[in-house]
């Protein structure tokens, strides 16, 4: 074991390994899922999803999209030619989301990655956002037409292989030329780029302030909580939320933290907040900030997560890693929520060089130095609704 694992191991809280005896390590090992990662039902969409056609095509790439904390908060209806999604309240997290921003925005990931799935399966989709109006829970109605483009054909391509990428990047700067295209596709959002490297620390140092806060925060890092699967049983039964094998760990760290008891939440905090500083912040080659004119409009929430999935795809079209960060948000939302001191919102501004309210999400990029895993995603029975 290099220097380097050893200290890895130790920053988890895995320095006691060998203690755990091989034999009751091994169980440890089947139980939370060591010898399965990213195989069986919960994975099984990411696998099939190029074997499909047709509709089930369209509606199987809004469930491989991606969303915050992988809270998947679409309801799915078919009639027809036209899908209907709606939000599903029971899949809130009203102490990180409180103004709901991560939870519309997901819900519009997963329209737009059925509209860039359309035309290669041989639609036009035409979409309509709150049919019923802003406050209903039906957030779009896309209707399919034959006839269909291949404008949109390579980030197709890229969703069954379209991860959430935690891990180390390398130093390589990166051109974000091939993101210019697709940056202004979706009207009502834009893409606000944060390459300069002052800006980045700055950027960097408030990321890391605002998960110490999250963690400081016992009813919001417990909600947080709540959506982590260690166990391979846990994955299995909700096939949601996050887990070790999304996590960036190198093989040898990942299999450790399998082989021991799942971590508390007071560890899993100390571990983020670590991750944050020495491996997110510490290796970002570039920030994107998704900016809306009003994030709490619902119909902007939606229309950033549009643009979302499409800077997400064409990242993965490029080779490039990307990992959603909104811990800054979140901390303003919950301040604001609980009538505490907004400690983070200027800050925001004044990296952002525009209103604090207009910065919707944000993420990293960089060349990754490791292959992501696989998230757990619900099946299409499981997500269709009548």
């Amino acid at each position: 074991m290099s220097r380097r694992s050893a200290m890895k191991l130790v920053g988890l809280g895995l320095g006691t390994i060998a203690a755990a005896g091989v034999g009751v390590g091994g169980v440890r090992a089947a139980t939370n899922g060591a010898f399965s990662a990213g195989s069986g039902d919960p994975y099984g969409l990411w696998h099939d999803w190029t074997t499909l056609s047709g509709i089930d095509r369209v509606v199987a790439a809004g469930v491989l999209a991606c969303n915050p904390h992988n809270t998947q908060a679409w309801r799915i209806a078919v009639n027809g030619d036209t899908i209907h999604v709606y939000s599903d309240a029971r899949r809130r997290m009203p102490l990180n989301d409180a103004s709901a921003r991560e939870h519309f925005a997901g819900l519009g990931c997963a329209v737009e990655n059925m509209v860039i799935a359309a035309g290669p399966a041989g639609f036009t989709a035409h979409v309509t956002l709150f049919p019923d109006g802003i406050a209903s829970d039906h957030v779009a109605r896309i209707a399919l037409r034959d006839g269909g483009t291949g404008q949109d054909r390579d980030l197709a391509a890229a969703i069954p292989h379209r991860h959430t990428n935690r891990g180390p990047y390398k130093s390589t700067p990166v051109d974000l030329g091939g993101f210019t295209e697709q940056s202004s596709r979706i009207d009502g959002a834009s893409v606000l780029w944060i390459t300069d490297k002052a800006a980045r620390e700055q950027l960097g140092r408030l990321y890391v302030e605002a998960t110490e806060a999250i963690t400081a925060d016992t009813a919001q890092s417990t909600e947080a909580f709540s959506w982590f699967r260690s166990a391979r049983s846990t994955i299995d039964r909700h096939r949601d939320g996050l887990t070790l094998d999304g996590q960036g760990l190198g093989g040898l760290t990942l299999f450790a933290a399998k082989l021991l008891p799942a971590q508390s939440r007071k560890d899993g905090d100390a571990f983020w907040v670590k991750a944050t500083r020495e491996v997110h912040t510490a290796t970002a080659a570039a920030y994107g900030v998704i900016t809306v004119d009003d994030v709490t409009n619902r119909m902007a929430q939606v229309s950033g997560g549009r643009l979302l999935a499409r800077m997400h795809l064409t990242a993965t079209s490029l080779g490039l890693g990307l990992h959603h960060m909104n811990q800054i948000t979140e901390r303003i939302d919950r301040d604001r929520a609980a009538g505490s001191l907004d400690v983070f919102s200027a800050r925001w501004a004044a990296v952002l060089g525009r209103p604090a309210p207009t910065g919707l999400l944000s993420f990293r990029i960089g060349h990754p130095e490791r292959t992501p895993g696989l998230s757990p995603r619900r099946s299409l029975k499981d997500v269709l609704t009548t």
